[in-house]
């Protein structure tokens, strides 16, 4: 019974790693979204960075009410990433209020809007490995 469960175990481990292996870009430019004040992400396309930018940056201004709002959506490669991943919030006149959100991360097209099916279908993946070492001492 030992002996299963460690092949189980060493064949999860062997399929997360050659994932993680899979998705890993050799040594290429980064691949970045790029707009300049659109109002819808799908208005941001697909770029290749520089050799030096090695971060995608993505910024939201949002000037909203009650009962209106309008985006401003800017997105490109950068060399640095300043401030990441930081919201500010002030009011700008009495009932509208203005928001800007800065996200910046380092991955291949990171900085596209987010997919929220992709998310739950990405779910199963990242706790294979734990449930199946979880599994594994417990039986043990």
């Amino acid at each position: 019974m030992t002996q299963l469960l460690l092949a189980l175990w060493a064949s999860m481990v062997s399929v997360e790693l050659a994932r993680g292996l899979a998705t890993r870009e050799p040594d290429q430019n980064l691949s970045c979204f790029q707009c300049f004040k659109v109002q819808q992400p799908n208005q941001c396309r697909p770029i290749k960075c520089q050799p030096d930018e090695k971060f995608c940056q993505s910024n939201e201004v949002l000037v909203y009410s009650s009962s209106v709002s309008r985006a401003q959506i800017s997105k490109h490669c950068t060399v640095h990433c300043p401030n990441s991943n930081s919201q500010f919030e002030w009011p700008l006149t009495e009932g509208i209020q203005g928001k800007i959100t800065r996200r910046c991360c380092s991955m291949p097209l990171c900085n596209r809007a987010p997919d929220i099916q992709k998310r739950f279908r990405a779910l199963p993946e990242r706790i294979l490995l734990p449930m199946g070492l979880g599994l594994f001492f417990t039986l043990l």
